[in-house]
């Protein structure tokens, strides 16, 4: 299945600047781990690319909208970038040291199937950086977020308010180290962490 949402990724380029001012310095300090040769999946307008930390060797950005990817290319015409889905990645298997998702296992059709994929194509003891919004622990702001969900993410790009990342994480075959609330909120808490592919898989 394919990914084309024209009038949300226009206006996520439009309003990238004021949108990444909600994230704030949190994109920074995950962003410096990565090293080796990396992966952004979801890489979208490159938010990505200019936080990295100084030990990453190789950079490929996965982008499989056609205007964010057209976006990319004028750019950063210098870095490779791949097209398909996050959860059919056209990539070698165990071919990257780090992974990195930033606010994009919200709008994928199938989050395990992309954990998969993400397992598939680290090597073994490589790591998986995430910066993900996810479902509220409280109760009651988590059964707000999914009824709001339907509308959102209609208006969103896809985006679902109410993906429960942790449980999905730990069903996963990667191995999480480190899961953190980064930025408190009653609609849009969001975590960062990291992950690896264990050495023996």
């Amino acid at each position: 299945m394919g990914v084309n949402h024209p009038v949300f990724s226009r206006l996520y380029i439009w309003s990238q600047e004021y949108l990444e001012r909600a994230v704030g310095d949190v994109r920074i300090r995950q962003n410096e781990c990565a090293y080796g040769r990396t992966l952004i999946v979801g890489a979208g307008s490159g938010l990505d690319v200019a936080v990295l930390g100084a030990h990453v060797i190789e950079l490929v950005l996965l982008e499989p909208d056609p205007l964010l990817g057209a976006y990319l290319r004028k750019e950063y015409p210098a870095i490779r970038l791949v097209t398909s889905t996050a959860e059919q990645m056209e990539l070698e298997t165990c071919s990257f040291d780090t992974v990195i998702t930033s606010l994009v296992l919200c709008s994928v059709s199938d989050v395990d199937q992309v954990l998969r994929e993400i397992c598939r194509i680290l090597k073994p003891g490589g790591q998986y950086l995430f910066m993900e919004h996810v479902l509220h622990d409280a109760p009651l702001a988590g059964m707000i977020q999914t009824s709001l969900t339907p509308v959102w993410k209609q208006m969103a790009g896809g985006c679902r308010l109410n993906r429960d990342i942790k449980t999905a994480l730990n069903l996963s075959a990667l191995t999480v180290l480190r899961y953190e609330l980064a930025k408190p909120s009653y609609f849009i808490p969001i975590v960062t962490g990291q992950a690896v592919r264990p050495l023996e898989s």
